[in-house]
């Protein structure tokens, strides 16, 4: 409510709707509590879209979550326009007129047809005809701009977009797939909303003689940084369920859930064990943030740090074959909590005593017994890759501030009984080899040539950048031809073979933390990973 206030101080000309599914209950509200406290809960959103004061809602089956009379009843009740053209109700209007700015915009309503299975007896229409009828009486009442709210889901918004004339812009009730949020279609604008209301959808319209010149969707982040707004925090009860009874290292259940007297239990949490073999005094970069998840997950969690080459830690090794550190063990009582569940196929019982986490969801990053080598970089890497050019030049840029950093580029080419081969199939290998003769011949233009490369990875002009940077293209091909590139390439992939990397981007770190990034890695982080600056 908060956010809308600031939106309608900031033009008054606008429009606050919503396409249908506001109801609660059904079996895709993850929330659903059973039909009791769904109708408590239900009741509080209404009193909210009241509160809001909403130009205008549709109607789609979701409404029809606690019958046709409920519905009904809400309709009389409530001092909201409920909207379908097609659904043959009493309360429900075809359409309304509103006047923004200079602009007369009908809103239509459109209700899907899963409704008719809940409707009780109400007649529902066949959308399209419907839906031209009722442009035709808004036009009629000179309305210059249809806005469409519809509940019949993309594939048939399309159809209508297609067959309809006049619709300028549908704001459907369920979320499409394409990120951006809306897509047009000829002349009209289909739109879609983000998942579970997680952003509020604003749409900018510049309207000139009924004609949309200018569309902008953006779409508001809801979040815990936005003030609460008095009025509705009245509405609401402390709690609805036990999930929203959570403190720092406490959980606790939720009194008289969703009434005005709900209260959060909280209870001292019984201390559970939480082993952590790792090496001594060194700590890898996820391990923070994944013991506070375990320890959110399981209130009065305890760590116990125990140094990898100790007696203890080389024997939890020794139990669990694992090949990356850190080992979290988690104490056999986790399995009494209601936390476990959410993570009970990652673990492994060892010994009656502790459960083993898979590094599935652990994450380990850090190779066992491995000497750490300082100021050290290994990259798995392709020679072909959406990303390719931007990691080169971070990598480049390292280099370049850091003489005493040594980096190395990795190729995922993997030997077999009939030679290497690699994801990119042919021309991938055939520049994988070509790049370890420039590694080997010209190792001080090699991220140059690189970089070349990867900005025009699919060309087969290869030479044109080798030229560039005075590379001799015949002593280039000569040695990506012969056995002496292959001994170049082996030798460059025996780390891939060694450590088992199949996959990149991947990261060496110091020569024993690994990990991956999605897109183009920050200089800054790889720098603090290294233990360096600038």
């Amino acid at each position: 409510m908060t956010k809308i206030k600031e939106l309608r101080l900031e033009n008054p000309n606008l429009l606050l709707v919503d396409a249908g599914g506001f109801f609660t209950g059904g079996m895709f509200d993850e929330h659903s509590q059973g039909v009791e406290l769904d109708k408590i809960r239900n009741e509080i959103n209404l009193k909210g879209l009241e509160l809001m004061a909403y130009d205008a809602v549709n109607v789609g089956d979701d409404e029809f979550n606690f019958g046709k009379d409920y519905l009904s009843q809400k309709m009389q009740e409530l001092k909201l326009p409920f909207l379908s053209a097609n659904l043959k109700a009493e309360n429900a209007s075809p359409y309304l007129l509103k006047k923004i700015g200079n602009t007369n915009i009908a809103i239509i309503g459109l209700t899907n047809d899963e409704a008719a299975a809940k409707s009780g007896g109400w007649e529902i229409e066949e959308a399209l005809s419907a839906l031209e009828k009722t442009i035709f009486l808004a036009k009629k009442n000179k309305a210059e701009l249809i806005l469409l709210l519809s509940y019949l889901g993309e594939e048939k918004d399309k159809q209508l977009i297609g067959k309809v004339k006049g619709v300028d812009i549908i704001i459907s009730g369920r979320p499409g797939n394409i990120q951006e949020g809306y897509e047009k279609l000829d002349t009209s604008y289909l739109v879609w909303p983000a998942w579970q209301g997680r952003r509020l959808g604003k749409i900018d319209l510049e309207i000139e003689n009924g004609v949309i010149n200018n569309f902008r969707l953006e779409q508001l982040r809801i979040s815990n940084q936005i003030e609460d707004a008095p009025e509705i925090i009245k509405l609401l009860p402390e709690c609805f369920a036990d999930s929203d009874c959570q403190k720092a290292g406490q959980r606790g259940r939720c009194n008289n859930p969703a009434k005005s007297e709900a209260k959060c239990i909280y209870q001292q949490p019984k201390p559970l064990s939480l082993l952590v073999i790792q090496p001594k005094n060194v700590q890898s970069s996820n391990q923070e943030q994944f013991i506070s998840f375990l320890k959110n997950l399981f209130p009065g969690l305890e760590p116990n740090y125990i140094d990898a080459d100790s007696e203890i830690g080389q024997s939890w090794l020794n139990k669990t074959m694992a090949k990356l550190l850190p080992v979290y063990l988690l104490a056999k009582e986790i399995d009494t909590t209601s936390g476990f569940k959410k993570i009970k196929e990652f673990v492994e019982l060892q010994e009656a005593d502790y459960y083993y986490i898979s590094p599935r969801l652990a994450g380990g990053s850090i190779f066992v017994e491995r000497k750490i080598i300082l100021k050290k970089l290994d990259v798995f890497m392709g020679t072909k890759g959406k990303d390719l050019e931007g990691i080169l030049a971070v990598l480049k840029e390292l280099q370049t501030n850091h003489k005493e950093l040594t980096v190395n580029i990795h190729f995922l080419a993997i030997e077999g009984k009939d030679g290497f081969s690699v994801p990119g199939g042919l021309s991938e290998l055939e520049e994988d080899i070509r790049q370890a003769c420039v590694r080997h011949y010209y190792a001080d233009k090699f991220w140059d040539y690189a970089i070349c490369r990867a900005r025009i990875q699919e060309s087969s002009w290869w030479d044109l950048c080798a030229e560039q940077f005075s590379i001799n293209p015949g002593t280039i091909k000569k040695c990506s031809l012969s056995k002496e590139g292959i001994g170049y390439l082996r030798e460059n992939t025996s780390l891939n073979k060694e450590l088992e990397v199949a996959n990149g981007p991947t990261f060496l770190v110091n020569n024993y933390e690994v990990f991956s990034v999605k897109g183009v890695p920050k200089r800054e982080d790889l720098e603090k990973r290294l233990g360096i600056s600038r």
